[in-house]
């Protein structure tokens, strides 16, 4: 291995839920995924962009996990894989990711935030 074998991030292991996991760096070819992560123009490409992050994190972290058993986590758990991501990556500063996790945080319990900024109780 080259000398850029030392640029290779290290992971950082985080507890969710009931299991540990070892949440590893993202790499230069997620670059285009953090792009769209980015891009407040196309909610739908943004999200999709968010779920390819977290499939390819799980697959790293947990290398026989299936497609199925990742669309089956539950939103509570997802709120601190993305936190997770996000620290290990150094993002969490970023503003576009902090409002996305904000909207899944109210949704989690069961408010939401108006065009106003005023917070709602969700009616069942």
């Amino acid at each position: 291995m080259s000398k850029l074998g030392k640029l290779v991030g290290e992971g950082k292991e985080v507890k969710i839920g009931e299991i540990t996991l070892d949440i590893k760096p993202l790499t230069v070819s997620s670059l285009p995924l953090l792009m769209q992560i980015g891009d407040e123009s196309n909610k739908e490409t943004q999200a999709k962009a968010m779920q390819e992050v977290i499939t390819r994190t799980l697959k790293e972290s947990v290398p026989d996990c299936t497609d199925e058993e990742i669309d089956k986590i539950s939103i509570e758990h997802l709120t601190k894989l993305m936190e997770a991501i996000m620290e290990v990556n150094q993002l969490e500063g970023t503003e576009s990711n902090t409002d996305f996790l904000k909207k899944i945080k109210e949704k989690q319990s069961g408010r939401h935030t108006t065009n106003s900024g005023d917070k709602e109780r969700k009616q069942s």
